[in-house]
């Protein structure tokens, strides 16, 4: 069965903003949080999504997170879903960039790259 792999980064270094992002966009079901001495790292997993996030902190002067995971409801439906992110993003006043592919169970690119922006 093939998945979607989906990468990105939300231009902010506000926890909270982030978490309010994230928790419109995946709904009511718990977002797990973690405070580490590197960052944050927030994770989300259900039967057909996993969404990990994490504080690149030290990397750049320009804070982000990194968001990546994956999903088994195909090109279409991920596309969508993650316009849905994009629009909570500028609603937030966030720039955001982000890019899926689908690939197969070895992990090998089986699609073309798509990306999304604000």
């Amino acid at each position: 069965m093939n998945l979607t792999a989906f990468y990105g980064t939300i231009y902010t270094g506000d926890l909270e903003v982030l978490r309010t992002i994230l928790q419109q966009w995946l709904g009511p079901e718990s977002l797990d949080t973690k405070i580490r001495l590197s960052g944050e790292e927030l994770t989300y997993e259900s039967e057909n999504l996993y969404v990990y996030c994490h504080n690149a902190v030290g990397q750049t002067d320009n804070p982000r997170y990194l968001l990546e995971g994956n999903t088994s409801v195909g090109l279409d439906e991920t596309s969508r879903r993650l316009k849905e992110l994009l629009k909570l993003c500028k609603g937030h006043n966030v720039v955001c960039s982000l890019e899926y592919v689908e690939v197969n169970e070895a992990g090998e690119e089986v699609s073309d790259l798509f990306e999304l922006a604000i």
